[in-house]
């Protein structure tokens, strides 16, 4: 109910009294769900990074699936991966997978062969082809299949190792309206950070350092930035840069995503397709968010 009063006020424009309705419905759902723990997740990424390091990545060329169907979506909760979605599977050639929780399973028996000494090209050899298979059983014609799990950011470095030419959009929004999104959505026991301003400062802090890893050791030209803003202020060029960037032509239909009979699947919403408006809140001091921290 806070969540849904809060959502009234901020639709009335009533930012103030939106504001406390949403605190108040993050400071409840605190009550019934795990704390967050900051050095969990910051262990985390640093074994991640630590694990996937350029030599790492580079061992496994010669056995690595040469495939350019998959194209992954990427980033924060709510930072505009449904849209980005949305508007490529728009496109002929297209299909729109949804979330997959592939390489969320994938990485944790990766990372256990990795550790046992086995070589990048041994444990990244079965995860493409399983990966392909599962996307040829979800859409056998498209040429692209998109995925558009954020939380893939996290495991890059495993899924270039094995499908080099996979395509990596990442989506990116104004820090503080990214995680103000997160903050006014009820994701029940999803995203343990997501019901504390200071828990999502850190959470998006180590997100940006581990995204500054894999812009480190992947070739150039792996990873598109895509700025959530643009896209939605000029959605014509950022659609045809995302086309062009996957390999395909151009096809006026991608400017047209809004006609596309499809179901969006998202965990960054309660509804399917439902996108909030982006958020302008006076608590810059508040979130002390920077890439740096």
């Amino acid at each position: 109910m806070r969540y849904a009063i809060g959502k009234y006020f901020d639709d009335v424009k009533e930012f103030d009294s939106a504001f406390v309705n949403y605190r108040r419905a993050n400071e409840l759902t605190k009550t019934y769900r795990p704390a967050h723990d900051r050095g969990h997740l910051a262990r985390t990424f640093e074994f991640v990074a630590q694990l996937y390091g350029r030599d790492w990545v580079g061992q496994s060329k010669d056995r690595s699936n040469a495939s350019p169907r998959p194209v992954f979506i990427i980033g924060t909760p709510r930072s505009g991966t449904s849209l980005a979605e949305q508007i490529l599977a728009s496109h002929p050639a297209v299909f729109g997978a949804g979330e997959l929780s592939f390489w969320k399973i994938a990485s944790p028996k990766a990372a256990a062969a990795a550790l046992e000494g086995e070589s990048a090209a041994e444990v990244s050899f079965a995860r493409g082809p399983d990966y392909l298979q599962l996307l040829a059983g979800l859409s056998a014609g498209a040429l692209r299949v998109v995925d558009k799990m954020p939380a893939n950011f996290a495991y890059l470095g495993l899924i270039h190792a094995a499908l080099p030419q996979a395509r990596i959009i990442h989506m990116r929004r104004n820090p503080i309206d990214s995680c103000l999104s997160i903050y006014f959505q009820n994701f029940h026991v999803a995203h343990s950070y997501a019901n504390d301003l200071d828990d999502l400062a850190h959470f998006y802090g180590e997100y940006e350092r581990v995204m500054d890893h894999w812009r480190s050791i992947l070739p150039q030209g792996t990873i598109l930035d895509v700025p959530y803003e643009g896209l939605v202020q000029d959605p014509e060029a950022w659609s045809r840069a995302m086309v062009d960037f996957i390999g395909l032509p151009w096809d006026p239909a991608c400017l047209d995503f809004h006609r596309t009979n499809r179901s969006v699947s998202t965990s960054a919403s309660g509804r399917y397709g439902r996108r909030s408006p982006s958020h302008r809140w006076n608590v810059g001091a508040t979130m002390r968010i920077s890439s740096g921290r």
